[in-house]
């Protein structure tokens, strides 16, 4: 086990120069608190400054409030089919900065899996929590205090099971906020739909509008939204870009606003493509397994959009370097994926639905270990940090802004966290 890792050895006469804070939960219900170090010789240092419980067994999504300093942790606790909880934390400088004080738990449905943080009317927000377990509930936040209280639950069935041995029932995995901070979207891996809820700024209350069907088997598991640039007296377009986990796709859809507040309706532009990419030497095995994760929008230092994907199971990276500086065996490891997005005139995109190369397969570069189940981008764009679950560990990349290439060995890692659920900078 090592503890912390710089490529440069940090000189004791060098200050620091820039210091983030890194949140990680895992499955052994722990949150671990890192303080991300840059010093002026360049080098990077990761340190663990406190670790704490409170989130439940098995800790499975972090969501962030920096501005009132609150963090919201999920409790998956896949040991029970029945509920988990949900708790609230302050953070505060009592043991270090950046530590946490717990507020507030609950017990909620069963497997929560992911979150988002809606800005309501006149500072209100609204906690919406996907769970595994087909349901949906929203939970009112004082942020001042970061106590909650449930508002409304959603539980969803189906007719029949899915096609895929993994779509017995429904299974939401993500909830997304439109760029119109109106709609909430619901990737729904067991039902093969994309669930839309319009949300009332000023009561919080959210109802459901009609659902986006995608091919059947394919498994929705997250998605990101992107808007086209405005042109001179032109409109810009908003695309939405669907990951799936099973079919392991990415699917680009152009996205219009019904009158109203009726709903979305999303239309699929471009050809889809594989969530690692393409390449002749990939093991058509080996890619026969992946399982994506996670899809984030980045952007380059000149505003041009990108995509980037953590792809689990299908190790295409065999001997790659040991984060460990003390140990030289190589390890395996699973992928991220970029992949650049064109800058469009509006209607470029669905004039040639079938045809249009939206999503460019860009580099395929190792995650620092096994199942990166999530990843986060630093607000800067210059760093990724990997969360790599089975191989217990947390990866920092360097991304480069100019080209979006991300470093094949990490800048900093930390291992021995038991298995890495979820991440966020504390910035």
């Amino acid at each position: 086990m090592f503890t912390s890792l710089a490529l440069a050895a940090l000189v004791a006469t060098t200050s620091t120069v820039s210091a983030t804070k890194l949140y990680v939960s895992s499955y052994n219900g722990n949150i671990t608190t890192f303080d991300f170090t840059k010093s002026a010789n360049a080098s990077y240092n990761l340190a663990r400054l406190d670790t704490t419980t409170g989130c439940g067994t098995s800790s499975s999504w972090l969501e962030i409030d920096l501005k009132h300093r609150n963090l919201f942790c999920l409790d998956e606790n896949f040991a029970s089919t029945v509920n988990a909880s949900i708790a609230s934390f302050k953070i505060t400088d009592e043991k270090s900065a950046g530590s946490l004080k717990k507020v507030t738990n609950a017990i909620v449905p069963a497997a929560p899996v992911h979150s988002a943080l809606y800005d309501g009317a006149n500072g209100t927000q609204l906690l919406a929590v996907a769970h595994y377990t087909h349901a949906l509930t929203t939970y009112t936040v004082d942020p001042q205090t970061a106590k909650f209280a449930l508002s409304q639950n959603f539980n969803f069935t189906m007719s029949k099971p899915g096609p895929k041995p993994q779509q017995p029932a429904p299974h939401p995995h993500q909830v997304v906020i439109d760029p119109t901070k109106k709609y909430l979207i619901v990737p729904d891996l067991g039902a093969d739909l994309v669930r839309i809820y319009y949300v009332d700024p000023t009561t919080l209350q959210i109802s459901e509008r009609p659902s986006v069907t995608v091919p059947p088997g394919s498994g929705p598991r997250h998605g990101v939204f992107h808007l086209t640039p405005r042109a001179a007296n032109q409109r810009g377009e908003t695309h939405f870009y669907l990951l799936t986990e099973i079919s392991a796709m990415i699917l680009p859809f152009n996205v219009t606003y019904l009158p109203n507040n009726g709903g979305l309706t999303f239309t699929p532009i471009g050809k889809s493509v594989w969530a690692y990419g393409s390449g002749a030497n990939l093991d058509p095995v080996v890619a026969s397994g992946n399982a994506p994760a996670e899809i984030r929008l980045a952007y380059l230092k000149t505003g041009a959009p990108q995509l980037i994907v953590s792809n689990r199971n299908a190790t295409f990276f065999r001997d790659v370097k040991n984060p460990d500086p003390k140990n030289s065996t190589a390890i395996v490891s699973d992928s991220l994926a970029t992949f650049t997005l064109p800058k469009l005139a509006p209607g470029a995109a669905t004039a040639n639905a079938n045809e249009t190369q939206l999503v460019t397969p860009q580099a395929l570069t190792p995650a620092g270990g096994l199942f990166p189940r999530s990843f986060a981008l630093h607000p800067n764009g210059d760093m990724v940090a990997v969360g790599v679950q089975t191989s217990e560990r947390v990866a920092i990349f360097h991304r480069c802004v100019k080209t979006g290439l991300i470093s094949k060995e990490p800048v900093a890692a930390f291992e021995g966290l038991g298995q890495v659920s979820s991440l966020v900078w504390g910035v």
